[in-house]
């Protein structure tokens, strides 16, 4: 079983960065795969996570204990669940606005994400980086499994850029 959270504020793309993992690994992967979004009602304002659970099994549970693997977009939701990244195995940051991760944890990768982004295109495909960062470092899924998915997913307009953005994350060293 594979646990994975994604946080950030809201319109930076977190659910569309879920949904884009759990298609991934769904339909193109063919495993099992639950996926909760919890946003909060203001549009553009507040904390927003997308957990995707997965497992080659039957999967009884919708929520994450011990994630195997944090996306953090935004400070406020690295403090508000740095109790539970610590038990993660890969805390992926975005360190142009995750700035503030205590000296102790050792178990952070970071990637200046939105800088990445921005020399593609703009900030908002951020996300993208992250996911293709995310492929790189953990090896639970191939570029080309998160390629094809994208294809399926997002809108032809943004196609292009979401891929570079997909590479960039997964070639950043």
């Amino acid at each position: 079983m594979i646990q994975i959270r994604i946080g950030g504020w809201a319109g930076q793309g977190v659910i569309l960065a879920g949904t884009i993992l759990a298609e991934t690994f769904s339909r193109v992967l063919k495993k099992n795969v639950v996926m909760t979004r919890s946003y909060t009602a203001a549009v553009r304002s507040g904390i927003t996570t997308s957990d995707i659970i997965v497992d080659d099994g039957e999967i009884y549970d919708l929520i994450i204990t011990r994630p195997d693997v944090m996306i953090f977009m935004y400070q406020k939701t690295f403090d508000r669940y740095i109790d539970l990244a610590r038990k993660s195995k890969y805390v992926i940051v975005d360190s142009s606005l995750v700035k503030s991760i205590p000296s102790d944890m050792k178990n952070v990768y970071s990637i200046d994400a939105s800088s990445i982004a921005s020399r593609i295109s703009s900030p908002k495909i951020a996300n993208m980086v992250l996911l293709g960062y995310y492929a790189r470092i953990t090896g639970h899924l191939d570029i080309k499994d998160l390629e094809e998915s994208i294809r399926g997913t997002v809108s032809r307009r943004f196609l292009d850029e979401d891929l570079r953005a997909i590479s960039a994350g997964f070639s950043f060293s």
